[in-house]
């Protein structure tokens, strides 16, 4: 969708005169997290985050350290926020917006400031530095046309809002040069776009799935029509923490992503970190290139106890919602085990061995398949699908590697095009491969949801698409 209107510039305050006590700022924006939460599961997932006990005792640790109180906050800030933009997953890495709102809000709370509530004319674009998850609140949809803003992922939870009321978002935009009421344009295939792509792909007999990755993003997608969840990132579980998780409270979330399901296929992908994902709690080497280092399957296979106990609750909560609900695993399991940054066969197979050991009847329980995200996954298809049951073609790291041109390097932005005949080629190639070994092949990128993309990647003969948003 393409808009136009006038520039409404958005302005923030801000002003350092403490009033409060960390503590009393976190009580209320508990309450006022609390209060937005029953009406938001955005808000609600706020909340959760404001209430892990990362940020209370990384302030507090700063304060006992000798940092006054507002530096104290924003330091805790910096850091948290610092270690969700590390990360090498579009979804995950653009959580460092929710995690600046709520200390902006703990923040505001303790200086007495509050940003400007806004009021727009009918029809204006709204031109932003950036928007948090927070600011939304404050705007009025019903009168914005639609939002440019310098800052911000594609996939960020103001995006996200925008488009689910129908209001074309654009991050990144270079937006130095606008003034209060000048004609800009806002063009976002996003918008609107989604019930195209839908309607294209049932009508062409595909399955349609989600990504996810929260137990919420599933029942969304599941009430609004989807086949099923081709993407549930697990990284959420580790993510934000001083430990691990345990295996029991793995089962619990895998057990409860599985039943949301309603007996529809569950794609879990194993714990895609490492490299330049940093979780304080597992120890990675500096590495000069993290792109191409230890990362995805290549860092769960060396780090054997904590892959081990992901794979033992996948399996328990098989088992689990097997004793439930047994004629959802009457002809194949729904639950679809999927490795990421695969290049070798070698790895499928020393994954395999680790299921067999923890339970030798393991491929009632689940199917085993790969991302393909590596020129060499794409030259290798053949041998991989030989040990594998399924394919899922991440465009976003496959575009990134193919074409030598790093997803978040503003230089060479140019290059990162998954429509570039190189990347198609790939994608056609993987698809090739797979239905040459007798099975199927999706794709989980951003690429499957776009509209302009829908009917090239069909003819291509994907056989699912996972789409960000239903």
């Amino acid at each position: 969708m393409k808009v136009t209107g006038p520039a409404v510039l958005w302005e923030r305050t801000s002003a350092d005169k403490a009033v409060r006590s960390f503590e009393d700022a976190y009580a209320v924006v508990s309450g006022q997290l609390s209060a937005l939460a029953e009406d938001n599961p955005i808000f609600e997932a706020h909340l959760e985050m404001l209430q892990d006990p990362m940020v209370t005792d990384t302030v507090q640790a700063n304060m006992a350290a000798g940092m006054q109180p507002l530096k104290a906050l924003d330091s805790a800030g910096n850091a948290i926020a610092s270690m969700f933009a590390g990360i090498d997953d579009e979804y995950l890495a653009a959580r460092v917006d929710d995690v600046r709102d709520i200390f902006r809000r703990l923040r505001d709370a303790m200086t007495g400031n509050s940003s400007p509530q806004a009021e727009f004319p009918e029809g204006g674009i709204l031109v932003a530095e950036e928007l948090l998850p927070s600011d939304t609140s404050k705007i009025d949809f019903s009168k914005v046309r639609g939002i440019l803003c310098a800052k911000g992922s594609t996939t960020s939870h103001v995006c996200i809002i925008a488009r689910s009321k129908g209001v074309p978002i654009r991050v990144g935009a270079d937006i130095s040069g606008i003034r209060e009421g000048d004609p800009v344009e806002v063009e976002d295939p996003l918008v609107g776009g989604q019930e195209e792509v839908v309607s294209k792909l049932r009508a062409a007999g595909r399955k349609v799935y989600v990504n996810a990755g929260s137990i919420s993003d599933i029942e969304a997608g599941i009430a609004a029509g989807a086949d099923g969840v081709g993407l549930f990132r697990t990284e959420f579980l580790f993510i934000g923490r001083d430990s691990e998780p345990g295996a029991e409270e793995q089962e619990s979330i895998y057990s409860q992503a599985l039943l949301s399901c309603g007996g529809k296929p569950l794609t879990l992908r194993t714990l895609d970190v490492g490299g330049d994902k940093r979780i304080p709690y597992i120890e990675i080497p500096a590495e000069e290139n993290p792109f191409l280092g230890l990362r995805g399957v290549r860092l769960t296979l060396a780090r054997p106890e904590l892959f081990r106990t992901q794979l033992k609750a996948v399996l328990a909560a098989a088992r689990s919602v097997r004793a439930l609900r047994p004629e959802w695993f009457a002809d194949q399991s729904p639950l679809r085990l999927m490795l990421p940054m695969v290049c070798l066969p070698k790895e499928i197979r020393q994954v395999r061995a680790i299921l067999e050991d923890i339970d030798p009847g393991y491929r009632g329980l689940v199917s085993l398949g790969i991302m393909i995200e590596t020129p060499a996954a794409v030259l290798g298809a053949e041998a991989l699908a030989a040990e594998c049951d399924f394919f899922s073609i991440g465009t976003n790291d496959l575009t990134q590697y193919v074409m030598a041109a790093d997803r978040g390097n503003p230089g060479v932005a140019y290059l990162y095009d998954s429509y570039n005949p190189a990347v198609q080629s790939a994608v056609r190639a993987a698809v090739r491969a797979a239905h040459s070994a007798g099975i199927p092949a999706g794709i989980c990128g951003e690429l499957a949801s776009d509209p302009l993309a829908t009917e090239m990647l069909v003819s291509s003969g994907l056989d699912s698409f996972s789409l960000s948003k239903l």
